[in-house]
């Protein structure tokens, strides 16, 4: 009498489970990077409509305010007009308004109204501590409660728009806005970057520097502007955006004064930006 056949039972061998598991893992590291970098750039594209938005109220207070840009930041009752107080020879300008209760953002968020508009959600620095108080977020937050703080994340370029450029670098008495008749090219000229610092306003004088950690004097390794994918959102006086790596806002002359020299000097520091921009 012939003996029954031992029926094999049904499974994987090891070497098949590993084979499967090594298949699984060169998937994932190749769909990962893909998932992350589209998970970017999304996030750059909602960064990017925040800062159109910003653009448009700007524009809109231009209209109310007879082509007057809001300066970077305004005098208020504990900060009055100083004049320049940069040190003679400084590549940067300065006043006795930093840290004032009202800058660029205040004045024009009755015409954005949405808070959410001022924070990217790339910027992981958004309600970073730094600048001139100890509250996370925009500078000007210390003279407000909780409910009416602002993020970082957008700031105004500073190699024209900040308040002390005229009396710092043009050798004029007092801090002051600046009007829509300067700009003699406003589709080379920056108005509003990506910033990853509590001041209202970057200039190009940052290119060389890092972004800040909560405690004063410390930088991390990243760099001042938000990046996505190695490059950055920027906005133009005409309301015009690019995504523009660093370097390229210092080619043809540079994107940072317009007609006027700019004393920041940054675009010769482009050898030392951080790397996530190169």
């Amino acid at each position: 009498m012939r003996a029954q056949g031992v029926r094999r039972r049904a499974g994987f061998t090891l070497i098949e489970l590993l084979t499967v598991m090594a298949i699984l893992a060169i998937l994932a590291a190749l769909i990962f990077p893909v998932l992350s970098t589209a998970r970017e750039m999304a996030r750059g594209t909602k960064c990017l409509s925040g800062l159109r938005q910003i653009g448009l109220a700007l524009t809109t207070y231009l209209q109310d305010y007879d082509d007057t840009y809001p300066m970077s930041r305004f005098p208020d009752a504990a900060r009055p007009k100083t004049g320049c107080t940069a040190p003679p020879g400084a590549n940067y300008p300065a006043t006795g308004l930093h840290g004032t209760s009202w800058n660029w953002k205040r004045a024009i968020h009755p015409y954005v109204r949405n808070r959410d508009v001022y924070q990217c959600p790339s910027n992981r620095y958004a309600w970073r501590r730094g600048g001139y108080n100890d509250f996370p977020g925009d500078e000007s937050n210390a003279h407000y409660p909780p409910s009416e703080h602002l993020a970082n994340s957008y700031a105004l370029n500073g190699s024209f728009f900040h308040e002390a450029v005229p009396a710092c670098w043009y050798g004029e008495r007092w801090e002051r806005p600046r009007h829509a008749a300067e700009i003699e090219n406003p589709s080379r000229l920056i108005l509003l970057l990506e910033s990853r610092h509590s001041y209202p306003d970057l200039g190009s004088w940052y290119i060389a520097q890092r972004a800040p950690t909560d405690t004063p004097g410390e930088y991390t390794r990243d760099g001042p502007f938000q990046s996505h994918l190695r490059a950055s959102n920027w906005l133009f006086a005409d309301l015009h955006a690019r995504r523009l790596r660093l370097a390229a806002t210092c080619a043809d002359g540079g994107m940072w004064s317009d007609r006027f020299p700019d004393r920041g000097n940054g675009c010769l520091m482009l050898h030392a930006m951080a790397d996530e921009y190169r």
